[in-house]
This record gives C-alpha cells, structure tokens and sequence, in this order.
C-alpha cells in the first residue's frame, strides 16, 4: 500500500469519530436542551486527545519505516508535502482560535467553557509552529550538507 494511502486511513481514522461524536451531540442537544452533562463533555475531550496522540503515533511509524527506503528526491518531496500540510494546519487552528476569540467577545460562550477550548487550541497551533520550525530546520540541513535529515 502507497505511503499517501496509508496517511490518508490515518486521517480518516482520525476525523470521521470527530465527525461522528459532533453529529450524536447536535441530535442530544436537539432532545435535551440545557447545559451539557459533564461525562459527555469528558467522553469528548478524552476523544480527541486519543485519536490526536494515536493517529500522531501511528502516522510517525509509517513515516520512519518510509523513510529508511526512499531515495533523496522522495524525501525532499514528502518534506515539501509535510511542510505544505502544517501551514494549512497552522491557518486552520488559527482562524479556529480566531472564531473562538470572537465567540466570547460577543458574549456567546462563557468563560469557564472558552479557557480550556482556547487553550486547547494554543497548545495545537504552538504544536504546529514547532513541527514546521523543526521540518524546515531539517530541510536546511539536509541541503547544505547534500544529505537527507529528518
């Protein structure tokens, strides 16, 4: 199986309980409307720290065991890709921190609910900085001295 295929099951695997926990909440909130119970809020939460830390650990398996067979072009390009891929990251998360910002600003979202969700959403948007300095760090490096380093 292609590398791109085996990322792409990665990001599904990834999404779509995302997707499906965010669908099963609208039909709850629909039927019981009122402040969420606070087990359905940590079912939430512990989902996606999960499928974030799985799907990252999983992906960085395949990617090292890529790696170690393919040529000095192939890695130049998936480096461009990965690159390509945080900067979307970094704008995603940054206009969702964006919208979360004027969600309380307007009075929409209470306090005690926007600081984890904010914080949530620094902490990913700093992840995503870091990745992209250390994969362009890395790119520099293996350009100057002719090598590949990841």
């Amino acid at each position: 199986m292609k590398l791109q295929a085996k990322i792409a099951m990665v990001l599904v695997g990834a999404v779509l309980p995302h997707m499906c926990a965010v669908v099963a909440l609208a039909f709850y909130t629909t039927k019981h409307p009122g402040p969420l119970p606070r087990p359905i809020l940590v079912l939430l939460f512990c989902l996606f720290i999960l499928t974030i830390v799985g799907g990252g650990v999983l992906l960085s398996r395949v990617v090292r065991k890529r790696v170690k067979i393919e040529t000095a072009d192939e890695g130049k390009l998936r480096r461009a890709r990965a690159t390509k891929g945080m900067k979307v990251g970094l704008v995603v998360w940054g206009l969702i921190l964006l919208n979360g910002v004027r969600l309380v600003a307007q009075h929409e979202v209470r306090w005690i609910y926007a600081i984890p969700g904010l914080g949530v959403d620094i902490l990913l948007i700093v992840a995503f900085w870091i990745s992209l300095k250390r994969l362009e760090k890395s790119e520099t490096k293996g350009s100057e001295t002719g090598q590949q380093h990841t």
